[in-house]
C-alpha cells in the first residue's frame, strides 16, 4: 500500500530540511604559508623541511581544527609581496628573512653587523634570548607580525669570486654583488665597487664578468651551482643569515587557546629542526664543493679580525641614521659579546 503524505508531514519535511540548510558547518581553519622554493628543493631541507615540520606538527596538536597549507615555488608572490600580505592577513605565515624585513622593520639590521657573532651558537643564545624576545614583541607591536623566533638562513654567509681570496687586500679593486644599503657598505668597506644584481641574474654576472664575486651562504652558493663559475670561496663569516619564523597576529588572536598553544609548541619544534638541519647542510656543501674544485680558504682569527677592522665602522657609522636608536647598535654588541664568554 503507497505511504500517503499529509499537508502536515510535508510541512514537517520541508522546516527540517530548512533547519539543516540553515545549521551551522564547521569550516576548519587553514593557515596558507607562501614559501619562495620548489617542494623538493635540494640542500635547503632546513626552510622547506621547518615549515613542513610546522604543518605536520601543528596538525596533531590540533586535532586537525587547524590546517596549515604551505604554497611552494614563490606561487604567491615575491618575498616582499608575501610580507606585504602576511600584514593585511591576505596570508598567514611566509618565508622572509632579515632583508625582506628590514623593508618593514629597520632596525632588524643590526644583526647583520659585520662579526657580531662569533659563531651559530652564539648567535641562538642571543636571538633565543632577552634581546631577540624584546625584538620579537617590539616587530609585533609596530607590524601586526607576531614573531615565534629566528632561524638560520643557512648560516653565516661568505665570499666568493673569480679571483683569488687570501686576505683582506685582495677586495681591492674587486666588482661585488650586492643589494640593499648594507651590503654596499660592507663591499666598498673593502675597496671594492657595489653592483645590484638581481639573484635571478647572479650566476650569468658571474660567468660573464658583470660582476667578479658575491656573498651568500654556503647553502645558496651550492643551490644555484656557482661552484661552476666561481672557484675561490674565503670562508669569512662576516654576517649571520637570519630568517623569521611568524604570523599574522590578528590571525593567532583569534584562534582557540588550545590552538595557539599547539601553535607554539611546533613553531619550538621547527626551529630546532631548522638550525640542525642548516648546520648538517653547510657541513655537507663544504666537502661537495672542495671535491667539486672550488679553492676553499679558511680564515683564522688574524684574518677575520682584520676584515672586522675594515667593514665594522662604516656599517656601523650607517646604522646609526637608519635604525630606531643608536643605543640599539651598542646593546646588540655588549649582547652578543657577553654571549660569547
Amino acid at each position: 500500500m503507497p505511504l500517503k503524505f499529509t499537508h502536515a508531514s510535508k510541512l514537517v519535511t520541508a522546516v527540517a530540511l530548512g533547519l539543516a540548510l540553515l545549521s551551522p558547518v564547521h569550516a576548519e581553519t587553514v593557515i596558507k604559508v607562501g614559501l619562495s622554493l620548489a617542494k623538493d628543493a635540494p640542500g635547503f631541507d632546513f626552510v622547506n623541511g621547518m615549515y613542513e615540520m610546522f604543518k605536520t606538527e601543528v596538525e596533531a596538536g590540533t586535532k586537525g581544527s587547524v590546517k596549515v597549507d604551505l604554497v611552494y615555488a614563490g606561487a604567491l608572490g615575491s618575498p616582499n609581496d608575501r610580507l606585504s600580505q602576511v600584514r593585511r592577513g591576505t596570508i598567514q605565515m611566509t618565508d622572509a628573512a632579515d632583508g625582506n624585513y628590514a623593508t618593514i622593520y629597520p632596525d632588524i639590521q643590526v644583526l647583520s653587523m659585520p662579526y657580531l657573532f662569533r659563531s651559530e651558537q652564539v648567535a641562538w643564545k642571543v636571538l633565543d634570548g632577552e634581546f631577540g624576545r624584546k625584538m620579537a614583541e617590539d616587530i609585533r607591536a609596530k607590524t601586526g607580525i607576531r614573531v615565534f623566533g629566528f632561524w638560520e638562513s643557512g648560516g653565516f654567509k661568505h665570499f666568493s669570486s673569480n679571483k683569488p681570496l687570501r686576505t683582506v687586500d685582495d677586495f681591492s679593486g674587486q666588482k661585488l654583488r650586492a643589494i640593499g644599503p648594507l651590503a654596499v657598505k660592507t663591499a666598498e668597506s673593502l675597496g671594492a665597487s657595489a653592483s645590484p644584481i638581481a639573484f635571478n641574474e647572479l650566476y650569468t654576472s658571474l660567468k660573464t664578468g658583470v660582476v667578479d664575486g658575491q656573498d651568500n651562504s654556503i647553502s645558496v652558493f651550492r643551490l644555484v651551482k656557482l661552484q661552476e663559475v666561481q672557484k675561490n670561496l674565503m670562508l669569512s663569516s662576516h654576517t649571520y643569515g637570519v630568517g623569521v619564523l611568524a604570523i599574522n597576529d590578528a590571525f593567532y588572536n583569534k584562534l582557540a587557546a588550545p590552538e595557539r598553544a599547539a601553535i607554539d609548541a611546533a613553531a619550538v619544534k621547527a626551529l630546532a629542526y631548522n638550525r640542525k638541519s642548516s648546520r648538517d647542510s653547510e657541513r655537507e656543501a663544504i666537502g661537495s664543493l672542495k671535491s667539486s674544485g672550488v679553492n676553499v680558504v679558511e680564515v683564522d682569527a688574524a684574518g677575520r679580525q682584520a676584515l672586522a677592522n675594515k667593514m665594522q665602522k662604516p656599517v656601523r657609522d650607517w646604522l646609526q641614521g637608519v635604525v630606531s636608536s643608536p643605543a640599539l647598535i651598542d646593546e646588540a654588541k655588549r649582547v652578543a659579546d657577553a654571549a660569547a664568554l
